[in-house]
């Protein structure tokens, strides 16, 4: 806008004060090149994911390796939520995005950044392969919406069956975890190809043996005992009474100086990444829809 202005503020001058235009001017044009180069400085650097992803991997470098998938999650705090953030696309395919995260992309591309570290393979490419690793069945292959693992316990579940993950829930103290999950399908109309009743059908059958499968939680009156079993990175899921819906919301446990364990997510709330104010057991005895946590480690 001051550019745009320029020339008008010039001619008002010239007009208004004719014999000392030439002083007005002068300051005026020195004050216009300052607040230009100035502003310049101030505007938010633009980088791309492939500079995100080198920034952030170069930092993590170093590290205890028990860390290194947290140091990279830390990297990301104040970072912008946004919902969605997969639903951009007509046809299914590998959405990368590390300017701004929900709950579920924070933690697999902390994930997928951290997997690079660890198979000491750092390159955006290899990356994008662990994303899209994570993210989707059959390690990695992309056919269609359906192909998304879009439920939290499944996601767990597959890749503790396929040698990412470890889930570690029920040897850490948990029981048996049983529910009906069919929240999608009795939802549909919230989820993008609504239309599509054939697609609905088979999220469906996914559903069923989703819920056919078994699986462990804490709950969240237990987690302040077990603290101690907690390491720095483990992958933390948070289970709710939200009838037909597994997991509610997602992030990093992280130990802090007081030795208690927080909770490291992209907050819906709060519209950022962040550390909980609360350790995770004072975090979650206030929020009646969670009921405890899953916990898995990258292996």
């Amino acid at each position: 806008m001051i550019l745009t202005f320029k020339n008008l503020i010039l001619s008002l001058l010239r007009n208004l004060f004719p014999q000392k235009a030439f002083c007005f001017i002068l300051i005026f044009s020195v004050l216009v090149n300052f607040l230009t180069v100035f502003g310049q400085q101030l505007k938010p650097q633009s980088f791309s994911d492939r500079e995100i992803y080198l920034q952030k991997i170069q930092k993590a470098q170093g590290e205890k390796l028990d860390d290194f998938t947290l140091n990279i999650a830390k990297g990301f705090l104040n970072r912008p939520y946004k919902a969605s953030t997969l639903e951009i696309n007509k046809e299914e395919k590998l959405v990368v995005n590390l300017k701004e995260f929900d709950c579920a992309t924070f933690v697999e591309s902390c994930l997928a950044m951290g997997l690079t570290y660890r198979k000491n393979d750092i390159n955006f490419e290899k990356f994008k392969y662990f994303l899209k690793r994570l993210r989707y069945y059959n390690k990695g292959e992309i056919k269609g919406y359906e192909s998304r693992i879009h439920y939290f316990s499944d996601w767990i579940y597959t890749h503790n069956q396929d040698g990412l993950l470890e889930d570690l829930t029920a040897s850490m103290g948990g029981v048996e975890y049983k529910k009906n999950i069919n929240f999608m399908s009795t939802h549909w109309e919230k989820y993008p190809f609504q239309q599509n009743g054939a697609l609905k059908e088979k999220i469906q059958k996914i559903e069923e043996r989703i819920s056919s499968q078994t699986y462990y939680f804490i709950p969240k009156s237990k987690i302040k005992s077990i603290e101690n079993q907690f390491q720095n990175g483990d992958i933390i899921a948070i289970t709710t009474n939200v009838e037909g819906l597994d997991i509610s919301h997602q992030g990093f446990a992280i130990r802090l100086s007081d030795n208690r364990v927080y909770f490291l997510h992209a907050s819906s709330d709060n519209k950022r990444v962040m550390v909980s104010e609360k350790p995770l057991a004072e975090y979650m005895s206030t929020k009646k829809i969670q009921t405890g946590i899953m916990v898995a480690r990258l292996k």
